[in-house]
């Protein structure tokens, strides 16, 4: 299985669009900013599973602040990150979060920077954004599944080019 993940594409959903058409996911979890994109890639792709959060610059409260989501075997946490105080120099509160709720991966946007680290026994990674990159390019996220159980996590630049992979559990 694979799993796209995407933040902050503030009304730009080509990159959004060309990654999914590149990359064939079974599933997209995107956070935040704008959900309107959100509601426009259900439109193009009705088949596809698509999990939106809301964000800062988002007023529709069809969509929850944080979702809990299985991944495999784990749980996965989904925010925007701003009220978790997300920012340009840490993650903020959202390691903390995802282990209240009991999540061992945990994705946050707001930043426009690719993250991935390890903190709190969690591993937290904002994906940057897929259109209004702060410090780095333009970009996005893969999570793949293999035998139910969750293998990697990619960082890779708009053209699906690999920045860096994490290997996830033993």
């Amino acid at each position: 299985m694979k799993i796209l993940i995407f933040a902050d594409s503030h009304g730009r959903t080509a990159g959004m669009i060309e990654a999914i058409e590149r990359e064939q996911p079974d599933r997209v979890f995107h956070l935040g900013d704008y959900t309107e994109d959100v509601r426009e890639l259900r439109h193009i792709y009705p088949s596809l599973s698509i999990c939106g959060v809301r964000g800062n610059n988002d007023l529709d409260d069809a969509f929850g602040w944080y979702a809990v989501v299985p991944v495999g075997t784990l749980r996965a946490y989904l925010t925007h990150g701003h009220r978790e105080r997300a920012s340009m120099r840490s993650g903020g509160l959202v390691a903390h979060r995802a282990r209240e709720e009991g999540c061992a991966l945990a994705f946050f946007g707001h930043t426009h920077r690719m993250v991935l680290e390890r903190e709190q026994g969690v591993l937290v990674c904002d994906p940057g954004s897929i259109s209004l990159p702060r410090g780095g390019p333009a970009g996005y996220a893969r999570l793949t599944i293999e035998k139910g159980q969750p293998g990697h996590l990619d960082l890779l630049d708009e053209d699906g080019a690999l920045l860096r992979r994490e290997k996830i559990g033993g």
